[in-house]
């Protein structure tokens, strides 16, 4: 049973839990800005299998990371100066960007990855503080309703974890939008800040 800790009650313990959790390959369900993730250290081929496990996905299907901040984000991704001017006026938010990788990692098997610096901020003081991408995918059974507060987190989902951290209600309740800058298309809408243009 997952250790469930509160960022109202416990903000502190629980950022020095996910960063325990996530160096011992463990998994963790934690709140963003869209909806409530299911995460682990992107770099662990072990702790990435388990987050594939846990949703019951296909492993055809790459999963997403979260990173602290633009820098870091240059560490694992190719971008040019046209998707910089993007990335730079849409982050951080409630956006998905698909990015070539600078080498593989176990989060996907492709040449490419979605890439988040989401709005809030506490899985990204987490990637910071470890100098780590944390996977980054919804923390539900893949295909099943998603959650945007703790209490709509599957118990299927939430019993694979090692650690819960309750955020409270997320702040857009909807997925977030998939911008594929490879190829300049919105591939999902979801989420959106408004007054944000998407101009490719």
């Amino acid at each position: 049973m997952a250790l469930k800790l509160s960022l109202s009650s416990d903000y502190d313990t629980a950022k020095e839990a996910a960063k325990g959790t996530v160096l011992s390959d463990g998994i963790v369900i934690y709140p963003t800005d869209t909806l409530y993730g299911l995460g682990c250290n992107a770099l662990s081929e072990k702790a990435v299998a388990k987050v594939y496990g846990a949703k019951k996905r296909e492993k055809a299907k790459p999963l997403s990371i979260i990173v602290a901040d633009y820098k870091m984000l240059l560490d694992y991704c190719e971008v040019s100066s046209a998707q910089e001017r993007i990335l730079h006026s849409l982050l951080p938010g409630p956006y998905t960007f698909i990015l070539k990788l600078r080498k593989k990692l176990p989060a996907s098997n492709q040449l490419s990855i979605g890439v988040r610096v989401p709005e809030h901020m506490f899985m990204r003081l987490v990637a910071a503080e470890l100098s780590l991408p944390i996977v980054s995918t919804s923390a539900n059974l893949s295909g099943e309703k998603e959650a945007a507060q703790a209490s709509e987190v599957d118990p299927l989902v939430a019993r694979e974890a090692d650690l819960f951290v309750d955020g409270g209600k997320c702040q857009y309740a909807k997925g977030s939008t998939v911008i594929d800058l490879i190829q300049m298309k919105v591939v999902r809408l979801g989420a959106v800040r408004q007054g944000d243009r998407f101009e490719f």
